[in-house]
């Protein structure tokens, strides 16, 4: 094994994952990830990168501090909602 692959980065860019959801994208909690994060269910948030794994996201769910890890089968886009953190300041 080569040292620049040793010392290179697991993580993905913050380009869009496998799942297709990029950074800036509205998310909620899909039936799957309810089922096996029901601390989670019903929960909103917006894709702040991706994780480890390519099958990683990073959510920053509405509300909390820090940012939470999922695989990207337990989100799903929130329909017609994207990544507007607020109206533009005048």
């Amino acid at each position: 094994m080569s040292s620049a692959m040793a010392l290179g980065s697991s993580r993905s860019p913050a380009g869009p994952s496998e799942g297709g959801l990029s950074p800036q994208t509205r998310v909620r909690m899909s039936v799957l990830g309810a089922v096996r994060c029901p601390n989670l269910a019903g929960r909103e948030g917006t894709v702040i990168g991706t994780g480890r794994y390519r099958s990683t996201v990073r959510v920053i769910f509405d509300g909390f501090r820090s940012a939470t890890s999922l695989h990207n089968s337990y989100v799903e886009p929130v329909a017609g909602k994207e990544g507007t953190p607020g109206p533009p300041q005048a």
